[in-house]
């Protein structure tokens, strides 16, 4: 922008004695720019946060994908194991089984809980799942064959402690004396784990994956291997390499691919609320018109003397359009000053607490900027303001000077 636009933009046209009306329509342009973007920077926040915790529930009891055998069980564990680790890009990688059975004590009345058994190899588990990140009292590196580990919510609705023994029948048939009956084992309880999601601490037990492949008579092979890579946004490069390596007969999948329809609703309505939150930004943007048409009004003198000093139309357009951008701008700033500060602060003291009963999954409100995020919501207002500052501009662009002049 040209000197002479900018000086009058920031000195001539402001006003002193005269356009208290006028100054007072600015500060509420501004103070509704920095109201919106303050909602919209919130907003996003809270729809980031919300996303990220839900995708690291969901993968901290699993990896970040898994690979199976169309076939059935994996034929070479180990050498798909090697395959999949020299894959650039794959942090870790651990072979597993799941069953399904109903768990109880041998000397409890109380009704067996339905579980989810999952089968895993104790020196790799804890580099494909943080789940373990809180099981006591041992780590899950210690757990011997015969041992099981149980969710914190669910020993504690069974009465189950450390060194009990449980009964765990599995949903895997096998012939009997008395016909088709289901395969029965006891464990003894090593460790519990809580993960703050209903879905694991209630209803998910680990075993030693020798104990699985033996219930199932898998002579050694695993059924699914799960694969750790960099990220979770690394997911979508890893995962076609590792596919590629291994061949035509393996497959992958992800809880992303299982729960696309929760992953999009919430990017619908991350976007939703913004663009409903940015209709406050479009109405300071009527404030902003407004004050610089009474603004054109109030200088319609000045316009004339500096039109017919020479100034061209294109200047005096441009020089209005500066003062609605400078209105924006000052608005932005105070927006972006009160709220990227305040989601930092909040989401790193966690000072906002959920109750347990409504998010068993999320201890506190989280706030996850996105410089992406934040730097469409700082163009929208600076965007908006220019555009409604050009129909003033334009009036003022179009006077003339000795119908202005003459006026006075």
């Amino acid at each position: 922008m040209p000197l002479f636009e900018r000086t009058i933009a920031e000195r001539y046209l402001k006003t002193h004695r005269k356009g208290a009306f006028v100054r007072i329509m600015v500060r509420f342009a501004r103070g509704g720019t920095a109201l919106g973007v303050f909602a919209m920077v919130v907003t996003l926040a809270v729809m980031n946060g919300f996303r990220e915790e839900i995708q690291a529930t969901l993968f901290s009891a699993t990896a970040h994908f898994t690979v199976f055998h169309l076939a059935g069980d994996i034929p070479n564990t180990e050498g798909a194991l090697k395959t999949i680790r020299g894959v650039p890009g794959v942090q870790a990688a651990s072979p597993i089984r799941l069953e399904k059975g109903l768990l109880r004590r041998p000397d409890s009345d109380m009704p067996p809980e339905a579980v989810v058994v999952k089968a895993v190899d104790p020196a790799t588990a804890h580099s494909t799942s943080s789940i373990f990140d809180s099981m006591k009292p041992i780590p899950i590196s210690q757990l011997k064959e015969g041992d099981i580990v149980l969710g914190q919510e669910l020993a504690q609705r069974l009465s189950i402690k450390v060194g009990d023994t449980v009964a765990l029948a599995f949903f895997r048939l096998e012939l009997g004396l008395g016909g088709q009956q289901p395969k029965i084992a006891v464990f003894r309880v090593a460790g519990t784990f809580l993960t703050h999601s209903s879905e694991y601490d209630k209803s998910w037990a680990f075993i030693h994956l020798g104990d699985a492949m033996r219930i199932a008579r898998s002579e050694g092979r695993a059924e699914l291997i799960e694969v750790r890579a960099r990220s979770i946004e690394a997911i979508a490069d890893v995962k076609p390499r590792v596919l590629e390596a291994l061949g035509p007969a393996y497959q992958a999948t992800d809880l992303r691919d299982s729960n696309k329809s929760l992953f999009a609703a919430l990017t619908v309505e991350k976007w939703a609320f913004a663009a409903i939150l940015s209709l406050i930004v479009l109405v300071a943007a009527f404030n902003i018109v407004a004050s610089l048409v009474l603004l054109v009004t109030e200088k319609r003198h000045d316009l004339g003397v500096l039109l017919a000093l020479g100034a061209t139309p294109k200047q005096i357009q441009r020089l209005f359009e500066l003062q609605g951008l400078r209105i924006g701008a000052v608005g932005t700033a105070w927006g972006l000053g009160t709220s990227v500060p305040l989601c930092l602060i909040l989401d790193h003291f966690k000072l906002l607490k959920l109750p347990a009963a409504v998010y068993d999954f999320i201890t506190y409100m989280p706030f996850r900027l996105k410089v992406l995020d934040v730097v469409l919501v700082g163009l929208l207002p600076l965007l908006v303001s220019w555009l409604a500052a050009r129909y003033p501009a334009k009036k003022a662009a179009a006077l003339d000077p000795v119908d202005a002049l003459r006026a006075e």
